[in-house]
C-alpha cells in the first residue's frame, strides 16, 4: 500500500522534471490523495444513510481526482491544476446545498488560496482564484444562514462534521509542509552542489595558475626583455589567469628579433596558441636561423595550419594570430618588420608614422598571401611601438564605448617628451581609468623600444 500510495504522489515526476514543477506536482499529487480518502470515508457514510445525492457528487469528486492525476500523466499540468480548482468550488458549493453549516465542507474555501498560490504563478491568475474562494465561501455561508439544505441530519450524525474542519486543516497543513520541505530538500543539494562547483573550479583554477607558470617560464620577464634593448618597456595585461596575448624576444649575433602577437582567444585556448607560437618562432628563428621576417611568418602560418590540420571546411577553427615580428640590426641600424593584421607605429623627431600590416591572419585564410617584409633605416631617437587590439578595444569612459586607435596614436605622441618607464605607467593608469569599472574585455600588450 505504502510503495502504491508513494508511486501516485510521484506521478509526472521526472528526472528532467524542473524544480518548481517537482515542487507544485508533490503538493498536488499528495492532495489529491487525501481528498480521495475524504470523499470515500463520507461516500461510505452516505450510503450507510442512504444520502444518495450526496454519493453521487461524492463520486464526482473520486472521478474528478483520478482524471486530475491522469492528465498530470499525460502532462497536461495546468489543465489538471485549473480544473482540480473549479471541481473544487463545485464540490464544496454542493456540499453546503446538500446538509447547509450541518457539516462544515465550506471551511475547505480556506484552502483554496494556499492550494492557488502553490499551483500558479501569475499573480493575476493567483488572485482571480483568491477573489473567486473568498466570494463562494461568502455566498455559501448567506446560503446557510438563510436557506433549508436538502438534507437534514440528525443530532447523532452531526458529530461526523466535525471531521471537515480537522481535514481542512490537513489541507493547508499538507500543502504548506510539503511545499516547505522541498525547498528545504532542494536547498540542501544546491547547498551539496556549491560546495562540489566550488571543489571543481578550485581543481581548475589550480591547473590554469599552473599553465600561468609554465606560460610565464617562457614568456620573458620585462626586465630579460628590456636587457635586449637601451630603452624600452613592456605593458602586458592578461585578461585571464592565462594570457592569449604574448611577446617573445631573441638575439642572432646583433640582430634582436621581437615579437607582438594576439592568438586567437584568450585564456586558456589563447594560452595553447601562444605555447605553439613561441615554440615554432624559436624553432624557425634560433635553430632554422631564418632572418627574414617575412620568411619567418610565413614558415610559422604553415606550421600552424598543419598542426591544427586546418584545411578550411566550413565550421573549422581558424585559429591564428595577429602578430608583428621586428629584426633590429644594430650594427646597420635598420629595421625589417612583417606583420599581420596589426600596424607599427613609429615616432621621430615630433613625427608620428604608422606602418601599415598585411591584411590577414598568421593562420588560415581565404586567400592566403605571402607576407611583406618591410625595411626602415632607423636614427637615433627613434621610439617603436607594437601592440595588440586589446588596448584600443577596451570599452569604458563616460559612455562605454572604445578606447579606439586614434586615442592610443594620440597618446603616445603626447608623452614622448617621457621617459619610457613614465609612458608604460600613463599608459597603464590611462588603461585603468578609461575602463573604470568594466569588465577587461581582451589581453593587452603593447612594446616599446627606444633606438
Amino acid at each position: 500500500m505504502r510503495k502504491l500510495l508513494f508511486a501516485i504522489a510521484s506521478i509526472g515526476l521526472e528526472r528532467d522534471t524542473t524544480f518548481e514543477l517537482r515542487n507544485k506536482l508533490r503538493v498536488f499529487n499528495n492532495a489529491v490523495i487525501v481528498i480521495f480518502f475524504i470523499c470515500v470515508f463520507y461516500g461510505v457514510i452516505g450510503l450507510f444513510n442512504q444520502y444518495y445525492v450526496a454519493v453521487g457528487v461524492t463520486l464526482f469528486s473520486v472521478f474528478s481526482n483520478v482524471l486530475a492525476l491522469y492528465l498530470v500523466h499525460k502532462k497536461q499540468y495546468k489543465f489538471a491544476f485549473h480544473y482540480t480548482m473549479w471541481y473544487a468550488f463545485i464540490f464544496l458549493t454542493a456540499f453546503s446545498l446538500l446538509f447547509g453549516g450541518a457539516n462544515n465542507s465550506y471551511y475547505y474555501f480556506l484552502f483554496m488560496p494556499v492550494a492557488c498560490n502553490i499551483l500558479f504563478d501569475n499573480l493575476r491568475v493567483t488572485l482571480v482564484y483568491l477573489f473567486i474562494s473568498a466570494f463562494l465561501m461568502i455566498l455559501n455561508v448567506y446560503y446557510i444562514d438563510n436557506y433549508e439544505p436538502f438534507y437534514h441530519m440528525e443530532a447523532w450524525m452531526r458529530g461526523f462534521s466535525y471531521p471537515n474542519i480537522l481535514f481542512a486543516a490537513l489541507l493547508v497543513f499538507l500543502g504548506v509542509r510539503l511545499f516547505k520541505q522541498e525547498n528545504i530538500k532542494y536547498a540542501h543539494q544546491i547547498e551539496e552542489q556549491k560546495e562540489s562547483l566550488a571543489e571543481k573550479n578550485q581543481e581548475i583554477t589550480d591547473s590554469i595558475n599552473y599553465a600561468k607558470k609554465i606560460q610565464s617560464a617562457l614568456i620573458p620577464s620585462e626586465q630579460e626583455f628590456n636587457s635586449f634593448f637601451k630603452d624600452s618597456f613592456v605593458f602586458f595585461k592578461p585578461k585571464d589567469i592565462v594570457s592569449g596575448d604574448f611577446y617573445w624576444v631573441s638575439q642572432k649575433d646583433n640582430k634582436v628579433f621581437y615579437v607582438t602577437a594576439d592568438c586567437t582567444g584568450h585564456g586558456v585556448p589563447g594560452g595553447f596558441m601562444t605555447m605553439l607560437g613561441m615554440s615554432f618562432l624559436d624553432q624557425i628563428i634560433n635553430e632554422k636561423e631564418i632572418a627574414e621576417p617575412a620568411e619567418v611568418l610565413n614558415i610559422l602560418r604553415d606550421r600552424i595550419i598543419s598542426t591544427l590540420k586546418q584545411t578550411g571546411v566550413s565550421g573549422e577553427s581558424k585559429d591564428g594570430m595577429d602578430i608583428v615580428l621586428c629584426c633590429i640590426d644594430k650594427e646597420k641600424h635598420t629595421l625589417h618588420y612583417s606583420a599581420a593584421n596589426n600596424s607599427l607605429y613609429l615616432f621621430r623627431n615630433q613625427e608620428f608614422i604608422e606602418y601599415k600590416p598585411d591584411k590577414q591572419p598568421c593562420g588560415f585564410y581565404h586567400e592566403l598571401k605571402p607576407f611583406t617584409s618591410h625595411e626602415i633605416k632607423l636614427q637615433e631617437g627613434d621610439c617603436i611601438f607594437t601592440f595588440t587590439d586589446g588596448y584600443a578595444d577596451q570599452f569604458g569612459g563616460p559612455k562605454g564605448k572604445k578606447f579606439k586607435y586614434k586615442k592610443l596614436e594620440d597618446m603616445i605622441v603626447s608623452m614622448q617628451n617621457k621617459s619610457f618607464v613614465e609612458q608604460r605607467d600613463e599608459l597603464e593608469a590611462a588603461f585603468e581609468g578609461w575602463r573604470g569599472s568594466l569588465e577587461q574585455i581582451d589581453d593587452v600588450c603593447i612594446i616599446g623600444v627606444r633606438v
